[in-house]
């Protein structure tokens, strides 16, 4: 997992091209000028959903993890909590990996992390990295994210 402000996005560019490429597509979307919906950068390989919905209680929330897909998750507008902990160290699974939707799906431990993603900041996860995203932070808020979804391999 990284996390950090999107003014260092720069710091990250040699790790790998699409994850910057994705993040620096996300980082020009505004309040005023986001649109919703999926956008391709390289088809399939890399791509955003541009996100609108409202945070959920994080009691019930649950743990994904992907294997085909590095999130590049980028806030715009509004805030939440994501809580992190690694894949193979969550203790309940309710759905084993799936291809089709890329998600493996657990029960939020007590002892995941919390990051707090506001407008400006960004999170990468990778596949060791369960997390359950769109969870309040101070309550329920509408919030802009843009998802960037970027294919291992």
């Amino acid at each position: 997992m990284i996390f950090d402000s999107v003014l260092h996005a720069k710091d990250y560019e040699g790790i790998n091209p699409d994850i910057f490429r994705a993040l620096e597509a996300a980082r020009t979307y505004t309040p005023e000028n986001y649109p919703g919906g999926r956008v391709e950068l390289e088809g399939d390989r890399i791509f955003l959903n541009l996100a609108s919905y409202e945070t959920h209680a994080p009691e019930d929330a649950l743990m994904e993890a992907h294997r085909q897909y590095i999130d590049v998750m980028y806030m715009v507008e509004g805030s939440e909590t994501i809580y992190v902990k690694q894949t193979d160290k969550l203790s309940c699974i309710t759905q084993e990996y799936e291809a089709e939707g890329d998600a493996l799906l657990g029960k939020k431990d007590p002892d995941a992390t919390a990051v707090r993603l506001e407008p400006g900041n960004f999170i990468i996860l990778f596949p060791q990295d369960a997390h359950a995203p769109a969870c309040h932070a101070d309550g329920p808020v509408s919030v802009k994210k843009v998802i960037g979804k970027v294919r291992i391999g």
